[in-house]
Formats: structure tokens, C-alpha cells, sequence
């Protein structure tokens, strides 16, 4: 029994791994760089270096594998390059399922392949959840390729036969991941970090929830061909989550908000700033988008065939949030 996790040192594959190790699972990952991977997880694990892309590591990784976690990804920039990402997000992907293939048959020990893919492949929704069937509506190179992705991962099982389940997570929040430390930052300084009145819904989802969804993804015999939203117990506005995180902090929320018309403005003059392109602007449009656009998700499907239940109440995974960005002096 060996489990292979590619995407192993990021966010979501760090949080897997340790899950898997603590369970007492055999543990190789697909690493670009060994050392990272070692200093994350030590002796448990067997390393195997190389990108998603070298089609003859992939191979050597897969070799005797009975589970697949595909986690391998770029995570969005609005300055990464659109190439970029269809060269880890969908030749990555065609690598890993054709030497999945290649093990199929015979003695294969290959049991499922567990492809994460994301909720952004729905776009924004609007403030009706987004079930499965939802139309797709990808809204930049980030979340289309990642759509391509996914449609090669159903592919593979409709026409190859692969055990494949796909899992979109929502906005996973926690311990290790910084994408919300901007906002913890504006809030803890006093900084207004609302746009529109912080009135658009988000879903967002504790680590130890999606880590739950990815292992019962594996585990359930009916997530085969399957592919399922995986988000929060329900979805919040952005005002509520960032009050979630003021009281995480001890902090009052920061009075006032911004009009969306100034922070477009806001965001088009950082943009002719020297310095402040891309992710070093304090507002870009992607973000004020982000901001101010609803996205929300049906779980139903994830709660009726997989038994998936998520369990953190927000106000405390921001609490334990706020403990790990300040033991770790992000804050």
C-alpha cells in the first residue's frame, strides 16, 4: 500500500500528508525539491524529485501506487503567464493519467486517483450556490486550466477506466496558507479592508475539513467519476468573515468601508505605481473583484454520497489562524 501525493510541500498537500503520516500510511510524494520536502515531513515519506511535467519521474512515482492525490498546481497571479499554468494544470495532469495508465491492468494495485480541481471552474455564481451541474464559467487562466484539467481527469475515467474522483475545494483557510493574511494584516493595523459594504458571499472551508473531503474522495466507493464542491457549512458575506477575523485579533472591525468605484480607481493608478504591479499593489482588479463578486457552492452531493460533514465553526478556525500567522510572526 503506498499513497502518492503530488503538490506534496503546498497548502493542501502539506496538510494531506501529515494526515496520511499520522495515520500511518506509506507516504511518496513528487517533489521539485527534496530538501523542502524533508525539512516539511522528515524520514516518514519517500521522495521521488522531479516537476509534473518529466513524464519519466511521474512514472517512477506512480509505480505501485494504489492511491493518487493530484495536487500539483500554480496558484493564481494575474502576472503569471496564461502558459504557465496549462503547462502544470493540463500537460501535468495528461502526464500523470497517462503513466496512471500505463498501470492499469495486470497486477495494478491502483485503487483511485483523486484529482483536485476548484470551484472556480463555476466562476461567480451570484448569491444562488453552485451545485455540480452549474455552468462552467471560468474567469481567468487560473481556474480555465484548471476546468481542463479536471475534464482530463472524467476523460480518463469515461474512456480509460481510470478510478478517478475530482474535488473542487472552496476558499480553504488555516494554518499554513497565507492567501487571507492581507486581510488579517488591514484588520489588525485598523485599515478600512472592505469593498461595496463587504456585502458579496464567500464559502469558505477549514484545512481539516478538506482534508477530511480528499480522504473520503479516496476512500468511498461511489466518488468514482464523480466530481464534487467541497466548501464550508454555509457560506458567509465578506463583512461577516471579516468581523470573524477582527475577534480573532481582539480587534474592533475597522469602521468604514470603500466604495467600489474608488477602489477601482484605487486599483488602476497602483498599477502605473513602479513597484506595485501585480501582487505588490495593496488593490489590483482581480482583487476588487474577488471583493465584491458572490461564490457559493452546493455541497449537498459531497454530504449525501461521500458522509462529508464540515465541522469548524468560522469564528474558531480564525482563531487558530490568527495563532499560527502570530507564532510564526506574519503578524
Amino acid at each position: 500500500m503506498t499513497v502518492l501525493v503530488t503538490g506534496a510541500t503546498g497548502f493542501l498537500g502539506s496538510a494531506l500528508v501529515k494526515e496520511l503520516l499520522k495515520q500511518q500510511q506509506p507516504v511518496r510524494v513528487l517533489a521539485r525539491n527534496e530538501a523542502s520536502a524533508r525539512a516539511q515531513f522528515g524520514d516518514a515519506i519517500e521522495i521521488v524529485v522531479g516537476e509534473i511535467t518529466d513524464a519519466a519521474q511521474v512514472q517512477r512515482a506512480v509505480e505501485g501506487a494504489t492511491t493518487v492525490y493530484h495536487f500539483a498546481g500554480r496558484l493564481y497571479h494575474p502576472s503569471t503567464p496564461a502558459e504557465l499554468y496549462y503547462r502544470t494544470h493540463v500537460e501535468g495532469t495528461r502526464i500523470l493519467l497517462e503513466a496512471c495508465k500505463e498501470q492499469m491492468g495486470g497486477q495494478s494495485r491502483l485503487q483511485r486517483i483523486v484529482h483536485c480541481s476548484t470551484t472556480g471552474v463555476h466562476g461567480v455564481t451570484g448569491k444562488t450556490p453552485a451545485a455540480e451541474d452549474a455552468p462552467f464559467a471560468p474567469t481567468n487562466p487560473y481556474e480555465e486550466t484548471k476546468l481542463q484539467g479536471e475534464l482530463l481527469a472524467l476523460k480518463a475515467w469515461k474512456e480509460d477506466g481510470l478510478p478517478v474522483s475530482v474535488a473542487r475545494p472552496g476558499l480553504v483557510y488555516g494554518p499554513g496558507d497565507l492567501h487571507l493574511l492581507g486581510f488579517f494584516s488591514s484588520i489588525k493595523k485598523g485599515r478600512p479592508c472592505l469593498i461595496d459594504g463587504g456585502k458579496a458571499l464567500i464559502h469558505p472551508i477549514y484545512i481539516d475539513d478538506m482534508t477530511a473531503a480528499f480522504l473520503l474522495c479516496a476512500e468511498r466507493p461511489q466518488a468514482i467519476s464523480h466530481s464534487y464542491n467541497i466548501a464550508g457549512d454555509s457560506p458567509v458575506s465578506f463583512r461577516e468573515l471579516a468581523t470573524a477575523i477582527a475577534r480573532s485579533l481582539g480587534k474592533p472591525l475597522p469602521k468604514g468601508d470603500i466604495p467600489l468605484w474608488l477602489a477601482n480607481l484605487a486599483s488602476d493608478v497602483f498599477a502605473l505605481v513602479p513597484g506595485m504591479k501585480g501582487e505588490n499593489a495593496p488593490l489590483t482588479r482581480s482583487r476588487v473583484k474577488f471583493l465584491t463578486n458572490s461564490r457559493v457552492y452546493d455541497i449537498g452531493r459531497a454530504r449525501s454520497e461521500l458522509g462529508f460533514a464540515p465541522t469548524m465553526p468560522l469564528e474558531e478556525g480564525m482563531r487558530r489562524t490568527a495563532d499560527w500567522y502570530h507564532k510564526h510572526e506574519y503578524l
